[in-house]
C-alpha cells in the first residue's frame, strides 16, 4: 500500500436544467457557475485540489467563461473538458434529443468528433488547454479516446465502475473495477474510473448480489433489506448522490485494497437550489456543503491521503508505468 493515496475532487461543470424533461437542444442557463468561486474557496481551505470538467454551454456564456478563466489561474485547479452532445453544435433539428443520442458513443463518428471539436475550439478560444476528459452521462468509446489522444489528452475519467442503467444505449460498466487502465495505442491515455464500490469485498461478487436483488428480488426490496441488515451497500464518492452517505467507509476499504487514487464527484448545478434533482431547495444545497466540508476535513487530517488533479494522477501513473517497464527482464 502506498504511503499516501492521491484524491481528486471532480465537478461536472455544466448548465442547469430539468433532468426529467429530456435532453433539450435550445438555449441554456448557467447561473450555477457564479457559485463555483465559493465552492473553490472551501476546497482550498482544506488544501484540496479540484478538476472542473467544463462543457460548451458554460464556455459559450461570457460571464460563466470568465469565472472558469479566473479559476484556471489558481494553482489548485485543473480545467478539464466535458460534453453534453444534445446541446453541443452541430445540433439536431429537434427540440429534444432521443435518449440514445444523449450518449456521445452512440453518434456516428463524424458527428461525435464534430461535437468534440466544437467544445475543444471553445476551450482554445478561451485560452485554455484541457488534457483530461469526462463524457456526459459517462459516455466514452475507442473512437472518442482516439480523438482525445490526437488532441493531447492524457486522461479519460468517464468510467463508472460496476454500473449500467436502463436508458437505451447507456454504457455498460458492470464488469469494470476501480483500477486505472492504460489504453492501447499512442500517445498514452489513462482511463481513470470514478470511485464507486461496496461496503464489503469482493466488489464483483456484491455487484452480482445487488443485481439479483434489484432484479428478481425487486418486489421484496432486496437491496434495501441488504442495507438495513448491515450486510452490504453500494457507495459512491459523490457529494450529492444518496450513494455518498458512507464515503468515509469506502475510503478506508479502497485504502486497504491498494486503489491508486480516490475520485470524488458532483455536478456544478447542484450548487444552485433547483439546479439539479439533487438540489431541489436551499436545504439540499446546505446539506451538500456540509457533506463536502466533513469529507474534506476527514481527508485533510488523514495521513493516507493527499490532494491531486486528474492530470497529476495520470502523470504519476505514467511515470510508474515507465519505471516498471525499465525494470522488466529482457528475453
Amino acid at each position: 500500500m502506498p504511503l499516501t493515496i492521491p484524491y481528486v475532487i471532480t465537478v461536472d461543470t455544466e448548465e442547469e436544467w430539468d433532468w426529467s424533461a429530456g435532453y433539450p437542444t435550445g438555449p441554456t442557463q448557467v447561473t450555477n457557475i457564479a457559485r463555483l468561486p465559493h465552492f473553490q474557496e472551501i476546497c482550498e481551505r482544506y488544501g484540496a485540489t479540484v478538476t472542473y470538467f467544463v462543457n460548451h454551454a458554460v464556455l459559450a456564456n461570457a460571464a460563466a467563461r470568465e469565472v472558469i478563466q479566473q479559476l484556471a489561474q489558481r494553482p489548485q485547479v485543473e480545467i478539464g473538458m466535458h460534453i453534453h452532445p444534445w446541446n453541443t453544435p452541430p445540433l439536431q433539428a429537434v427540440d429534444r434529443v432521443r435518449v440514445r443520442d444523449s450518449f456521445l458513443h452512440n453518434l456516428p463518428t463524424d458527428w461525435a468528433t464534430a461535437k468534440l471539436e466544437t467544445v475543444y475550439r471553445a476551450f482554445r478560444e478561451a485560452g485554455l488547454q484541457p488534457v483530461s476528459f469526462r463524457g456526459g452521462r459517462y459516455s466514452t468509446s475507442p473512437v472518442i479516446q482516439q480523438w482525445l489522444r490526437e488532441h493531447g489528452f492524457v486522461a479519460d475519467a468517464s468510467i463508472l465502475p460496476f454500473t449500467t442503467w436502463a436508458d437505451d444505449g447507456a454504457p455498460d460498466y458492470r464488469h469494470r473495477d476501480l483500477f486505472p487502465v492504460r489504453c492501447a495505442g499512442q500517445p498514452p491515455l489513462w482511463e481513470l474510473p470514478l470511485s464507486l464500490g461496496y461496503t464489503r469485498r469482493p466488489f464483483a461478487f456484491w455487484r452480482r448480489v445487488h443485481a439479483a436483488a434489484a432484479g428478481p428480488l425487486r418486489p421484496l426490496r432486496g437491496v434495501a433489506v441488504l442495507a438495513k441488515l448491515g450486510i452490504v451497500e453500494k457507495v459512491w464518492l459523490n457529494f450529492e448522490n444518496p450513494l455518498g452517505e458512507q464515503m468515509g467507509k469506502l475510503c478506508q476499504i479502497l485504502t486497504r485494497m491498494g486503489v491508486p487514487y480516490l475520485c470524488f464527484t458532483m455536478h456544478s448545478s447542484s450548487l444552485l437550489p433547483g439546479g439539479s434533482p439533487y438540489a431541489p431547495n436551499p436545504s439540499a444545497v446546505e446539506r451538500l456543503f456540509r457533506k463536502l466540508e466533513t469529507t474534506l476535513e476527514y481527508l485533510s487530517h488523514n495521513r493516507h491521503f493527499r490532494p491531486a488533479t486528474i492530470k497529476a494522477i495520470a502523470g504519476h501513473l505514467e511515470n510508474e508505468y515507465y519505471a516498471r517497464d525499465r525494470h522488466q527482464p529482457v528475453g
